[in-house]
């Protein structure tokens, strides 16, 4: 038992500012498709708003609970198992843009895949600090992680999304070097995940497709090249200091998913480099915070969550706005507190929840 010692701000503050910057953002990003398209400038705003404050009192309950409860192996292994059915019933769902990623229940969707991030992370933290003694077996010990994260791994891959595969792999990668597994059996490792992402891409030619237009986005502006080339337009358009909230011209239908995946883009264009600096230094501050909370605590399993959580989240915002920025190809993959999506938002504001009483709880 973990008796509360109230809310370590200095990782909920930047996650608060954060929050209202996305809401304010995904208002004036939508409001045009969803006038056109429900009738009311503020569908997709209060929709948003819904899950953010369902995160915050999902956030408020963690923090509050006297017990570490997403440490016991039978929330752990739950959790797990619930990722796996969840995850498995998305190839029961309508097929939606070539992919079967949501499970549907009335006007609400849910995306199982985002799940998996944290399942993984709570699995392997679980594993490396409660069966250390599987390390001395060499690469027999480390079977069970291994399939479980290659059999997750192929689902998402199967519906098909191959950035939050890719997401998942990477954090396996960190988990299981902090957890102690040697650079030899990474290295192993790595190669199977690289080979059989390979295979994956010649049978997926769309993902291809998506790698070779990053280095020549202009020879298809009106096909592969189309987001890549709009989103650097409203960044450019922003200058300095933006056009000014609201005046976005690139929402209006020329940037594809303006108020989910590249919300960035219109961020840039409205609030300019001083906006888009601001969010840059709030996720640095998370980060850092993040970090310290991990090497604080002695305690294995809470470090190697801690670690986990925080690199999910920082990651997947550098991957995002390097997508936005033209680096990466588009990945599907959206910006943590940032981007429309209930999903997304409400299983990081869990996971960040676990983060910040790891580190207000001063568990050991």
């Amino acid at each position: 038992m973990v008796k509360p010692q109230g809310i370590n701000k200095k990782l909920i503050i930047p996650v608060i500012i954060l929050s209202i910057i996305g809401a304010i953002a995904i208002f004036s990003a939508s409001a045009i498709l969803s006038s056109e398209t429900y009738g009311v400038s503020y569908y997709f705003f209060l929709k948003h708003l819904a899950y953010l404050i369902g995160g915050f009192i999902l956030m408020f309950l963690v923090i509050r609970a006297k017990s570490e409860f997403y440490k016991t192996p039978a929330f752990v292994y739950g959790f797990l198992l619930i990722t796996f059915v969840l995850l498995l019933m998305t190839f029961t769902s309508p097929i939606i843009n070539n992919t079967q990623r949501w499970i549907r229940f009335g006007s609400f969707s849910f995306q199982p895949s985002e799940l998996a991030k944290l399942a993984v992370i709570l699995y392997l933290s679980y594993f490396f600090s409660h069966k250390k003694e599987q390390l001395k077996k060499g690469i027999q010990g480390l079977l069970p992680p291994i399939l479980v994260v290659g059999i997750i791994t192929l689902l998402i891959i199967k519906q098909p999304d191959f950035g939050t595969a890719a997401m998942i792999i990477i954090l396996s990668g960190i988990i299981l070097y902090l957890g102690g597994v040697g650079l030899r059996y990474l290295l192993g490792i790595g190669t199977v995940f690289m080979i059989m992402a390979a295979i994956m891409l010649y049978f997926y030619n769309y993902a291809l497709k998506r790698i070779v237009t990053l280095f020549d986005y202009e020879s298809d502006p009106l096909g592969r090249g189309f987001q890549i080339i709009q989103s650097l337009i409203a960044l450019g358009s922003g200058g300095i200091t933006g056009v000014g909230l609201a005046d976005s011209t690139q929402k209006l239908y020329y940037l594809p998913y303006a108020h989910t995946d590249f919300i960035f883009s219109v961020i840039g264009e409205e609030g300019g480099f001083i906006m888009t600096f601001i969010i840059v230094v709030l996720f640095l501050y998370f980060a850092i915070q993040g970090i310290k909370t991990s090497l604080k605590t002695k305690n294995l399993q809470n470090y190697l969550i801690a670690s986990g959580i925080t690199f999910w989240i920082v990651i997947q915002s550098l991957i995002n706005m390097s997508v936005v920025l033209g680096i990466f190809p588009p990945k599907g993959i959206p910006l943590p507190f940032l981007s429309y999506g209930g999903s997304s938002l409400v299983v990081i504001m869990f996971a960040v929840s676990i983060l910040i009483k790891i580190a207000s709880g001063k568990s050991r």
